[in-house]
């Protein structure tokens, strides 16, 4: 039995997630939600381009939370951002959960602190004396 080219694209068309259940795995959300934009005629590229940000903004979005891209990419697929990150709102509020950050990113030395970080600068106070 012989299959022509178009017969495996619709093959492969049929065995592809039709349903609109929403995998909580990033890498295979982000894997749906390309198979979405596919669907519509979108790109990431092309959808990037529209909202005026890089295409790797746009990917990273997918992974990593992004208040103001998150709903350009849930509209784009006909869904609301709370309906795509879930686990980026509260269920029983509606509200977006807050951005907690690394240890790391605590003990930076904020812009507007005067006082020098430890060690920063030393080369300065070197040449001065």
């Amino acid at each position: 039995m012989m299959f022509s080219a178009n017969a495996f694209i619709v093959l492969g068309m049929e065995q592809a997630p039709a349903n609109n259940v929403i995998p909580k795995n990033p890498a295979e959300r982000r894997a749906w939600v390309n198979y979405k934009l596919r669907a519509r005629g979108w790109t990431l590229r092309a959808l990037a381009k529209v909202a005026g940000v890089s295409h790797q903004a746009l990917g990273a979005a997918l992974l990593s939370p992004n208040v103001h891209l998150e709903p350009v990419i849930a509209e784009a697929i006909g869904l609301t951002a709370q309906e795509l990150f879930p686990e980026r709102w509260c269920a029983a509020t509606g509200r977006r959960l807050t951005q907690v950050r690394s240890p790391a990113r605590h003990r930076m030395r904020s812009l507007s602190d005067p006082t020098p970080a430890d060690g920063a600068g030393q080369r300065q106070k070197e040449r001065v004396a």
